[in-house]
C-alpha cells in the first residue's frame, strides 16, 4: 500500500512498479577516486548496463554505478538479485539491516526470523 503525498488516499502498487529514490554511499571507485565518500541519490535503474544512474549532489552530476559500488541505507527495502548459491531467494524482497564493510555485503532481513548475507551486487532497490 502507498499513501499518496498530500493527500489521505492510498493504493496498492506492485513493489516491481516502484523505485526508491534512496540516498547511498558511494565506494570503491578506482576510475573516478574522487567520487568515493560522497554521497548520492539513485533517481533511476538501467536494466540494460545493470547501472544505477546516481545524481551526486554536491558534484550536480549524474553518475552510473554498478551495483557494487554503492552501500544503500540501514533500513532502505530491496530485492534480492542474481544468487546463484541460493536462487529461489532471488526476487524476495528484504530491509538492509546492516553493512560490512570488510566482506561488502549487507545483513538482509528477509522475514522476523530469516537474516541472510548478501553481496552488495546482489541487492536492488
Amino acid at each position: 500500500m502507498v499513501e499518496l503525498e498530500d493527500a489521505v488516499d492510498t493504493m496498492s502498487v506492485k513493489p516491481s512498479n516502484l523505485l526508491q529514490h534512496v540516498q547511498v554511499r558511494i565506494h570503491d571507485i578506482q576510475s573516478q577516486p574522487e567520487l568515493n565518500g560522497r554521497t548520492g541519490t539513485i533517481i533511476t535503474w538501467n536494466p540494460t548496463k545493470e547501472r544505477y544512474s546516481i545524481y551526486v549532489a554536491a558534484m550536480s552530476k549524474v553518475v552510473s554505478l554498478k551495483p557494487g559500488n554503492v552501500v544503500l541505507e540501514t533500513g532502505t527495502v530491496a530485492q534480492v538479485a542474481g544468487l546463484s548459491s541460493r536462487p529461489e531467494l532471488n526476487g524476495r524482497w528484504g530491509t538492509i539491516k546492516d553493512w560490512d564493510r570488510g566482506t561488502n555485503k549487507y545483513d538482509v532481513q528477509l522475514s522476523p526470523q530469516q537474516v541472510i548475507r548478501v553481496k552488495v551486487e546482489n541487492m536492488r532497490v
